[in-house]
């Protein structure tokens, strides 16, 4: 379960492939998902990828039918297929200027699991093929999976930052902000462990009572010492937009529409395809954030209030 939207792309015009690629990643922006493309030009690139895994991290595979210092395309394409002690069956987006000669070598080829495209409209079947592999893998009963191993990967994301601002303060600044941290995981439960207490600072942000709220709570504090007003406006919509969302969906029940259709609901909060959408969207913003305030913190030499 990832975010990411991985695709091996055997093209060999660079600046057709990045202007092409400016377009799929604002189509998969939008569904949430970030692109990442690997470049192949020739079938022994291919074959290399193929010995690392098998493809098996790929979601998607592009391949142009005329290529300049390789096998042609649908060649690579034959090859793909035609392994037989671990077969790929990866879908396959096949295209072409002359998108009849893709048409008839896939049909004198028989290649299965493809995907014909004009080269001049592939944006306009790449919607199509996306949205359909996203359903295959990211069906809506699959977000509570999704949601709860990315707020997992926050966590850690957290983590670093936290440590990384400790060590940027002096000893004093220090030991004040590790047991104001501690102060408020205590009074924030009921019930408190017996040697929490006397948790060290190296593992206090990584202790199983300093949970996502606490690390959330910390997260504010440090955006106040180094006054990043816009990312801690963000932060500030963490709680309701990732937090909130992330123990909702820990306790929905499945509802299967009169058109077959399936959400999740929590009382009147119903996760759809479109909430899911938008959810994939601020995990995304949420990770790009954090990954900034790193960059600065690794930079930069501040004090604690």
């Amino acid at each position: 379960m990832r975010l990411e939207y991985r695709i091996l792309w055997v093209e060999d015009n660079k600046s057709w492939y990045e202007t092409t690629k400016e377009l799929f990643t604002d189509t998969l922006d939008e569904l949430g998902f970030k692109l990442v493309s690997k470049k192949c030009e020739n079938i022994d690139e291919v074959k290399a990828e193929i010995n690392k895994n098998w493809l098996k991290e790929y979601d998607l595979l592009l391949v142009d039918f005329t290529l300049k210092n390789s096998e042609s395309g649908d060649k690579i394409i034959e090859f793909i297929r035609g392994i037989q002690e671990q077969p790929i069956l990866t879908d396959i987006i096949f295209y072409s200027s002359a998108v009849e000669n893709v048409r008839d070598s896939m049909h004198k080829l028989g290649l299965e699991g493809v995907y014909s495209a004009d080269r001049n409209e592939i944006d306009t079947k790449f919607d199509l093929v996306v949205n359909t592999t996203i359903k295959k893998v990211q069906d809506i009963n699959n977000m509570r999976g999704l949601v709860m191993a990315e707020v997992a990967e926050l966590d850690n994301k957290m983590v670093e930052i936290l440590k990384l601002f400790s060590q940027n303060i002096d000893e004093d600044q220090r030991t004040l902000f590790v047991e104001k941290r501690k102060k408020r995981v205590i009074d924030s439960l009921d019930k408190m462990s017996a040697d929490f207490k006397e948790v060290s600072e190296i593992d206090l942000f990584e202790h199983r009572d300093f949970n996502t709220y606490h690390k959330w709570m910390t997260m504010k504090h440090v955006m106040k010492s180094l006054k990043e007003a816009d990312i801690q406006q963000e932060l500030d919509n963490y709680f309701p937009e990732i937090i909130e969302k992330r123990n909702k969906l820990a306790h929905v029940k499945e509802i299967v529409s009169a058109d077959g259709e399936i959400s999740l609901e929590h009382g009147e909060f119903i996760f759809n395809d479109e909430v899911c959408r938008e959810i994939r969207k601020d995990l995304q913003k949420h990770a790009d954030n954090f990954e900034k305030i790193k960059e600065k913190l690794t930079v930069l030499q501040f004090s604690s209030n």
